[in-house]
């Protein structure tokens, strides 16, 4: 059985939208440690990844000021800000789905 939102046209036959094949799941999960400030790290391989289309998104942890993410066709590249004052090691995580 199939579930999700089906919208019909006036004649009840003919669907004008369909969403059940929509379902947001996990494509890949890229994780690691910045020891400093100034430092970045390029992910690719991330196979069809364009941000552009809707069916992709991502989840980048820790929020901070100073981390930056630039996407790619296919993969992206995050940095830690080279002005970041911590002196402590940032664990990033970044979570890539689609639906």
């Amino acid at each position: 059985m199939a579930y999700g939102l089906k919208i019909w046209d006036s004649t009840g036959t003919n669907i004008r939208l369909d969403t059940t094949d929509r379902q947001v799941k996990v494509n890949s999960v890229h994780q690691g440690v910045f020891t400093a400030g100034g430092q970045s790290s390029t992910v690719t391989g991330i196979t069809g990844f364009d941000i552009t289309d809707e069916t992709w998104s991502i989840d980048v942890m820790p929020i901070s000021l100073h981390l930056e993410l630039t996407t790619t066709s296919g993969g992206f590249t995050i940095s830690r800000n080279s002005s970041d004052p911590g002196t402590q090691s940032m664990y990033w995580k970044v979570i890539v789905f689609r639906s």
